[in-house]
């Protein structure tokens, strides 16, 4: 079961990172400050679901972007998607990981 939900969250921030070079590459969008925040929204969702795939949904979701500027417009200044996201990537994993361990039940002691 962890298995599925892992691999459904990484295709989750690989469709999310190719939607988001699709927006970027629209000529009408002219937002940065929209596109980094559902970067940071995103990555930090999906690595709240998997708190150990942080650096891989970042660099899922991140990434992208950045590619395509650099083979299009020969524009490396998109690298700061890639901030965006492993910084939401990691604050979403602290989260996960603060909230996993504050809803665990303590199983060393048993209700008699």
């Amino acid at each position: 079961m962890r298995n599925a939900i892992t691999a459904l969250v990484l295709v989750a921030a690989l469709a999310t990172g190719l939607w988001l070079v699709g927006v970027d590459a629209n000529p009408r969008f002219d937002d940065t400050g929209i596109l980094a925040g559902i970067i940071v929204l995103t990555s930090g969702a999906l690595s709240a679901i998997r708190p150990r795939a942080a650096l891989i949904i970042a660099m899922l979701v991140g990434l992208p972007i950045p590619v395509v500027e650099a083979i299009r417009f020969d524009n490396y200044a998109a690298l700061a998607a890639l901030g965006f996201a492993l910084a939401g990537a990691f604050a979403g994993a602290y989260v996960g990981i603060v909230v996993r361990r504050s809803v665990q039940v303590d199983q060393r002691v048993s209700p008699r």
